[in-house]
């Protein structure tokens, strides 16, 4: 009775005890993504029974964390970024492409909504505003590059605010007043219309940027990595992705 006591006790503790390091995937990604990947993210921990825990960092925040040592199972980010990671050692083996994101513009509530239609009208939509908002990560730095080939960056230069992250700009719109405008990956502002921010539109197709993402195993955790990479390729890891905004 003694020997089945301490059978049954070790067993019950076996079973209470936390998912094993083995059963625990780690993911460091780019944040344009977050709203579909979180979603194919929690698909995937109830279908294996692992526990997956996503961190969601800019492209420049990726790097330092990297640089510093810090280790992940799979890193989420832009193809150059990637192909950086990849010279450098920290990563390798298998990637899925998970799709791409474009860039769109937001407003606050009771905001107008600027004029979206055609590269002249945004350039006078910007013109008149009181402050034109964006990030300093790969999104932001497209933003300006656009603003300066368009013409317009100069005469708006003055009135620019710029954050670290596109939440950041989110937030900053959020609290903000007058006929301020704000650039961002359209899946970073779509969460934020449901706290009373106005989706103005994307880019116009002439001067829109779609930024691809890639997902992949870091160096010697290609094992940890291979299950999860295998089911972001699945049909219903694509239709989450696709439904946050990832196309």
């Amino acid at each position: 009775m003694k020997r089945l006591a301490i059978f049954l006790l070790l067993t019950l503790a076996a079973c209470a005890a936390p998912p094993s390091a083995s059963e625990r995937v780690t993911v460091l990604s780019a944040g344009a993504v977050e709203t579909g990947l979180q979603a194919a993210l929690e698909l995937y921990g109830k279908s294996s029974g692992r526990n997956v825990a996503a961190l969601y960092n800019t492209a420049p925040q990726i790097r330092e964390r990297i640089a510093k040592g810090e280790q992940y199972d799979v890193v989420v980010v832009p193809p150059a970024a990637l192909e950086a990671l990849r010279k450098e050692g920290k990563a390798g083996g298998e990637s899925v492409l998970l799709g791409s994101v474009g860039q769109g513009v937001a407003v606050r509530a009771g905001a107008p909504l600027p004029d979206l239609s055609s590269v002249e009208a945004m350039s006078r939509a910007l013109r008149e505003a009181d402050a034109v908002v964006f990030n300093r990560a790969t999104g932001g730095q497209y933003i300006e590059s656009m603003l300066k080939k368009i013409g317009v960056y100069g005469d708006i230069e003055r009135k620019t605010v710029r954050y670290a992250s596109a939440q950041q700009v989110m937030e900053h719109l959020l609290k903000g007043e007058g006929r301020e405008i704000g650039f961002a990956p359209i899946t970073e502002i779509m969460p934020y219309t449901k706290k009373g921010l106005r989706y103005a539109g994307p880019l116009p197709d002439t001067v829109q940027q779609r930024n691809a993402y890639v997902a992949s195993a870091m160096s010697g955790r290609a094992d940890a990595a291979a299950d999860l990479l295998r089911f972001l390729a699945t049909p219903a890891a694509r239709q989450a992705l696709a439904d946050g905004g990832v196309q």
